[in-house]
Formats: C-alpha cells, structure tokens, sequence
C-alpha cells in the first residue's frame, strides 16, 4: 500500500565516477626525400592528378563513415527506441552530491535491499509527465511490486501553478493522495494520466471524485472515504508540502527523475509518433547501469 513519507532525507557515501572524455585520433604523414623532377607528359600528368584527387576523395569517404560509427558508438546518435541502453542516461558530465526527499508516496510495498531508489517529480498536467506514464508505467508498476526498486512519486503542481495558471493541478495531486489513502494510489495515478486532457483544460471534479475512482476499482467504503477526503480537501497541506519541498530542492521541471538521488535523464521518444513502452527487464537493466 502506497503511504506518504516523512523521513530524514537519506545521504549516499562516495561520488559518481566522472564522464570520461572521448579519445581523440590523429592521422600522420610520412614525407619522402626531395628528387629532381622528371619531365613527363602531359597525358600522364593528369592521369596522376585525376588518381591523386580519387584517393583523396577515398580517405575523405572513410572519415565521414569512421566518424559516423564513433558517434553512434559514443551515444552522438539517436538511439532505436527499443534500446534500453538508451535510457536512462545522466545528466551531468561532473560527479553531484545525491539528494533526497521527504515528502513522497512510497509505491513500492517492500523493498529488496540495496534496491535503486527511483524518484520522479510528476505533475498531472504536464503532457511529457503523460508520455513518461505511457513508456515506462508499466515497467514501473512491476518492479515496485517486486521490490527491485524503491519508486517514489512526488505529486507537483507547478504546470498549473506556473505555466497553466489554473487549479486542476492541485486537485488532482489533492484527489490522487486521497486514493493513497484508501490504498489505490497506483491504479489511480495511472489512471489520471489515461485521461489526461489537452494542455490547459484541466480536470473536472466529477471526472475526480467519481469517474477516475470508479475506473480505478475504488468501491465500497473505500469509494466513500475517497470522495469524503477529496470534498473536506483533507490532503491539500500535503499536496503543498510536496510543491514547495520541490522548489526548495531545485527540481523546476516535470517530469524530473532522481537514481539513488542524483538527476538522471529518461529516454521519452520526442521524435516518435507513437511510444515504444519499456519492459520491466530492460528498464531495470538501464537502472543498474546508472547506478554502477
């Protein structure tokens, strides 16, 4: 069951390992002893000058397809969207000092030790935060269930607050805690991003309290609990709590994600006209090598 955090922030011991920079190659001639020139004729002539400009044009052709393979090579392309070496990736060149937060929904219902610590920083209107949901939600709901991560959601507002300027932001995160609380914080999490709205239109409070719950099996007295907390606003100081802790923190962007508390940058197919969803293998793979 997902449950709201309130814990120290955690330190990690040691550095990252900085990036290394790439080698670089150098092509070198050999020169030749000067000899007198030899009269020649002139149909010979440019029968050199025509093969001298073909070699010319030979070793050009084989750096650009050198170049090219080293830049693949060393991440310069774009990756195929089924690669999960391609995400995530760092995001700094430099080694930074690990940060944590307090203020989450804790997804996972166990963690296995030395599990990755996975944060992402979420906002319900923002349409890249949609698309991460698309790619990687599955992936995520899986290896939070298994314990072979530790998957903590931090519910922000700052696209109403700041880009939008409307209120659906805060009661979404608002309605999406009060679903933690009655122990269905994942299917409706994942639900609200299903249903995500253009930029800008928001989240009506029927599709909140009612339509959202419903779709995300919360019956019962569990339903009625749901909508009693959303109508007395019961989670409106923890929904602050976790914007204003963001902000603190320096985390002005969604979807923000965090590995053992340093800022990692998640593959989200800009180009793609439709998503490849990760597997929950390859995206733990991907983890694992962030994190080594």
């Amino acid at each position: 069951m997902a449950k709201i955090k309130r814990s120290e922030a955690a330190k990690l011991a040691g550095e990252q390992p900085p990036v290394s920079s790439e080698e670089t190659e150098s092509l070198t001639m050999a020169t030749q002893d000067d000899v007198a020139p030899t009269p020649t004729d002139p149909k010979d002539s440019l029968i050199r000058t025509l093969q001298v400009a073909l070699g010319a044009v030979s070793v050009i052709a084989v750096a650009l397809v050198v170049a090219v393979v080293l830049l693949v090579m060393r991440g310069g392309g774009t990756p195929a969207p089924t690669s999960p070496s391609a995400t995530p990736t760092t995001t700094a060149s430099t080694p930074t000092a690990p940060i944590f937060f307090t203020q989450y929904v804790e997804v996972s219902p166990t963690v296995k030790p030395g599990a990755i610590i996975l944060e992402i920083h979420s906002d319900y209107q923002c349409p890249w935060c949609g698309r991460a949901e698309e790619i990687y939600g599955a992936a995520l709901s899986q290896l939070a269930q298994s314990g072979d991560i530790d998957l903590r959601i931090h519910i922000r507002t700052l696209i109403g607050d700041q880009v939008i300027g409307n209120d659906s932001s805060e009661r979404a995160a608002a309605a999406a805690l009060c679903a933690d609380k009655v122990g269905h914080f994942w299917t409706y999490h994942s639900t609200i991003f299903a249903n995500q709205p253009t930029e800008g239109v928001g989240y009506t409070d029927d599709q909140l309290r009612m339509d959202f719950a419903q779709q995300a099996g919360i019956t019962g007295q569990d339903y009625t609990d749901f909508q009693t907390c959303y109508d007395t606003k019961a989670t409106t100081a923890e929904v602050t709590a976790m914007e204003q802790e963001g902000e603190q923190g320096g985390i002005n962007a969604t979807p923000t994600f965090l590995v053992n508390g340093v800022q990692v940058s998640f593959d989200l197919q800009p180009n793609a006209s439709t998503v490849t969803p990760r597997t929950a293998s390859e995206l733990l793979t991907a983890l694992q090598q962030v994190a080594s």
